[in-house]
Formats: C-alpha cells, sequence, structure tokens
C-alpha cells in the first residue's frame, strides 16, 4: 500500500468553527481509531483529490499538533448538488493490529477465452481482507490470460500468501469468460416466420364428424 502524506493543519470543533474552515476554502476532517482519541484538522480539496477519486488504497501520512498518525480514508460526505467534500473521516492504524478493509480488484490481461470470440465478466469488483496495515496492498492484480471460452476465476483460486487472510465468500466468481450470443438477423427470422406460414397452410383442416 502506497502512503500519501496529507498537508494540514489543526481546527476548532463545532458548527460555527466548521463553517468558518469551509469558507476558507478547506474541508474539515477527524481522524480517530481504537486506541486514538479523535484529532480534528483541516486540509485543502485538491490535496484530498489523489485519495477521493481512485479506486486505489492509500496510507495516509498526517501530522497535526506535533503528534504524527499513519491512517486510512475511512469516509467522505459530498455536497449533494456539487459534489465536493465537506467532511472526511480517516481511521488511525496500529502497527501490529490486523485491519479489516475492503480492496479493489484490477484484472489485468486479455484472456484467450476473448481472443476466440467470447465476452469476459467481472462479477466482483473488490475484496475484503484481514491483514496488518503494512501487508495490506492498494489493490489485487489478477492476471485472467488463461481463462479459456466457459471458464471462471474464483475467490478460491487466489493466493495472495499467508500475511493475507480473505474474508469473501471463497465461492463467489470474480471473473469469466462466456461464449456471445447467437443473434438471429433479420433475414433469418423472416425465413423462419414464412417457414411457419407454409407449414400451417399445407396443414391438413379438421373435418367435423357427420
Amino acid at each position: 500500500m502506497q502512503s500519501i502524506t496529507l498537508d494540514v493543519q489543526p481546527r476548532e470543533t463545532g458548527k460555527v468553527a466548521t463553517k468558518a474552515v469551509r469558507r476558507e476554502g478547506l474541508v474539515p476532517c477527524v481522524l480517530y481509531g481504537t486506541h486514538t482519541e479523535p484529532v480534528h484538522f483541516a486540509t485543502e480539496t485538491l490535496s484530498l483529490r489523489p485519495l477521493i477519486f481512485t479506486t486505489e488504497t492509500y496510507r495516509v501520512a498526517v501530522s497535526v499538533g506535533g503528534e504524527d498518525y499513519e491512517a486510512i480514508l475511512k469516509q467522505v460526505d459530498f455536497h449533494p448538488v456539487t459534489d465536493q467534500p465537506l467532511h472526511v473521516d480517516f481511521l488511525a492504524l496500529t502497527p501490529g493490529e490486523d485491519l479489516t478493509m475492503t480492496i479493489p480488484i484490477h484484472l489485468e490481461g486479455t484472456a484467450r477465452g476473448v481472443k476466440a470470440g467470447g465476452a469476459l465478466s467481472q462479477p466482483l469488483n473488490d475484496l475484503q481482507i484481514r491483514a496488518l496495515p503494512k501487508d495490506i496492498p492498494g489493490h489485487v492484480s489478477i492476471d485472467v490470460t488463461a481463462l479459456e471460452m466457459g471458464e471462471s476465476l474464483h475467490v478460491s483460486d487466489l493466493a495472495l500468501g499467508d500475511a493475507i487472510t480473505v474474508l469473501t465468500d471463497p465461492e463467489r466468481t470474480i471473473a469469466s469468460v462466456t461464449a456471445p450470443k447467437v443473434v438471429a438477423t433479420d433475414d433469418e427470422e423472416a425465413e423462419a416466420l414464412e417457414a411457419d406460414l407454409e407449414g400451417a397452410e399445407e396443414a391438413p383442416e379438421a373435418t367435423e364428424d357427420a
């Protein structure tokens, strides 16, 4: 998991102070954790973009009031109209303590089945894992090159090492290659309709009993 250092400044709490922070063009934030008291600070919207507008998971380094913290992005509240971040929560990381979180899945390569005319689908886009903060990757990369037509890759097929415990159901399908659907052309549909009509005309009419 890559690290990003966030340039922040301490802030006061409360509605009035929070509004004042936003008027200055800053985003109010809070950092907290199991062994960390809430730490309130503010940062520029631009500095948050690499954390918000990405599927990657980053370790965030923050220094407030002479104290250094490592955290991950926990939650972002957006303005309902402008989509600008209004408030951000960070979860403090504790060295030596397992962390449960969801990380994105990235598929790499072109499946053999796709080259043969099949279609690749990805029903599962992220994975829930538990590991020490130092062992958590920013994402999971999966090579799908070997997937043939009609084959699937499941969570149980992953090998992420002993340091990571996968919590997602092992039976979940991550990716699969399916054969293309055969769609009848207009000519084929017309021929089928004509055949049905000819068959109806040739069928003997039912006779009534005398």
